[in-house]
Formats: C-alpha cells, structure tokens, sequence
C-alpha cells in the first residue's frame, strides 16, 4: 500500500467498498494529495491526533455525527456540516471513534511562494481561496445544501478514463466546491435552536455516570421532547435515539475494555433491558461482540485502515 504523505500520521491511500482514500497528484492535480468518502456502518477505532504539513484538510459529514478536536477547539460535526483544518494544526476525534455514516475528506498542498499558481489559478485569483484554507473566519459551519452531491459528482470523474478532459474536470469541480465554501467565509452566529441542541450533544459527550435520556437531552437542551427530536434529525441527520444507542455503546465499549464487570452486568449498567439485546446492538455498531472485547481487550486497525 502506498502512504499517504505530508503527515505525522502513518496513513494509506485505500479503496474499497466502504472507503476510498484517492491520490490525484499523478492524475495532473498535484495540490490534492487525498480525496476521501467513508461509509461506515459501524464504529472504527478514534481518529489520532495528528498533523499535516503544508497541506490544508477539508471535512465533511453528510450523515451521522463526529467529535472533533481542532487546535483546542472541541466541536460536533453534524450531518451536513464541515470543517476546514489548516495546516500544521494538530486535530483528532477528540477521544471517540469514527462514528457509522458518510464522510469526505479533502487534503489540498498549498503553495510555499504566494507568487506560485494554484489548482490552474494565477496568484491573484488564488488569493482568496488561499487565504481561507491558511486562516479560516469558522473553523466550522453548515456547508451548502448540494455538497454531498458534488462529491459524489467529482468521484464519478474520477472514475472516468484518464485524459486531459478528465484532469480539467475534476480540477472545475474542486474549484467549485472551494469557491462554494468562500462565500460561507465569514463568521457567523448559528441560530438560537441549533446552539441548544449542541449544549445538549456537548453535554452528553462530556457525561460518564451513565448513559443519558432523551427526556434529559432535551431538558439540557431547554426544549420540549418532541421539538427536541424533531430539530435533532433537522440538525444531526439521524433520530436522537440512534445517538443514545450509540452513546450507550462508547461506554459500554469503554467498561468492557477495562474488564470490570460481566457483560450482562456492562449491559444492564449502561441502560440495556437485556444483554441478547445489548450483544446484539453492540455487534451492529461496532463489528465485534461484546466477548470479543473481553477477550482482546484492545481494539486493532484493520490492516488497510489508513487512520481516519
């Protein structure tokens, strides 16, 4: 496998069914050193504080939920939400795995000289866009309504056949995609409901005397249940429940790992009305049973994981 360049994480380029982290430096795009999906069904190991040098990372959740940790600044992506990550700044899943739904990620070198060219632009048409990668105004942000459509469109160029057409296409199409993010560049106030519900998430993520309840995330959230569950889908892309389950399952996960207690008393202690149902959630989230976790008691990178 080949690594992925420009970081202190040891990563690969992959692609697979689930994943697909591309390079198109040999492809007549030499600023874009990975463009990545992910489609997880169940939980993968956390995502390692690390670094890339030079090189600015775009980050996309269309659906799901993922904790990051950027510079300092701890923050939930949700669905429809990104993050731009300049460069040299250490980030991470802040402590929590990469949580099951789609993602995309882009990794653009930028240009040491400001008088270089840049993904086919001069210095002065690249200027702004270079600006934003280097020194973003929100480190996120809800990001236009057609993104997740666009990268779909840009890796259905990619899987064209090779050529000049092709290279000018999926350049058009990055192009797009940033110019589409410069007019988001500005810092912005997130409406009254959507701070409520990220109150409730951060509180939630922060808790470890057990796992939270719905009436108790909209009580944090100061809403009534059903608002609460009705502005969470609009917000998060998936059911308040789902994300209790999953919650629910991180701490499972955790006790498990520590080997404090039997599985049925893990299950019941984390919520769970039985342990056949536990096994049986636990197995779809993350892949493995609940004795697997005994038994290993650490969790292995897949050998073509390449860390995301």
């Amino acid at each position: 496998m080949k690594r992925v360049p420009y970081s202190d994480m040891i990563s690969y380029y992959v692609d697979r069914p689930d994943r697909r982290a591309l390079s198109l430096r040999e492809d007549g795009l030499p600023e874009c050193v990975v463009l990545g999906r992910s489609f997880y069904r169940r939980a993968y190991p956390q995502l390692t504080e690390h670094r890339h040098f030079g090189v600015t990372e775009l980050a996309f959740v269309e659906t799901g939920h993922q904790p990051y940790n950027v510079g300092g600044q701890c923050f939930t992506l949700l669905g429809g939400e990104g993050a731009i990550i300049p460069p040299e700044t250490p980030h991470s899943s802040d402590g929590h795995p990469s949580y099951p739904g789609k993602r995309f990620w882009l990794q653009l070198r930028l240009p040491r000289d400001a008088n270089t060219p840049w993904l086919g632009l001069s210095p002065a048409e690249a200027e702004q866009l270079l600006a934003m990668l280097h020194a973003p105004s929100n480190v996120y942000a809800k990001w236009p309504v057609d993104f997740g459509r666009r990268i779909d469109a840009l890796f259905r160029i990619y899987d064209r056949p090779r050529g000049p057409t092709r290279t000018a296409m999926l350049r058009t199409a990055i192009l797009s995609l940033l110019f589409g993010l410069l007019d988001l560049n500005q810092a912005d106030t997130p409406p009254a409901y959507q701070n409520r519900v990220r109150k409730a998430i951060a509180w939630a993520e922060k808790r470890n005397e057990g796992p939270a309840t719905l009436e108790q995330l909209a009580s944090v959230a100061g809403l009534s249940v059903s608002s609460f569950k009705r502005i969470f889908k609009e917000i998060a892309g998936i059911p308040p429940h789902a994300f209790i389950l999953r919650k629910r399952i991180d701490r499972a996960q955790s006790l498990l790992r520590k080997g404090t207690g039997t599985v049925t008393e893990i299950a019941f202690e984390c919520g769970f009305p039985s342990s056949q149902y536990f096994a049986t959630a636990f197995k779809r989230i993350t892949g493995m049973t609940p004795n697997d976790v005994l038994r290993k008691r650490t969790v292995t990178l897949p050998k073509n994981a390449d860390g995301q």
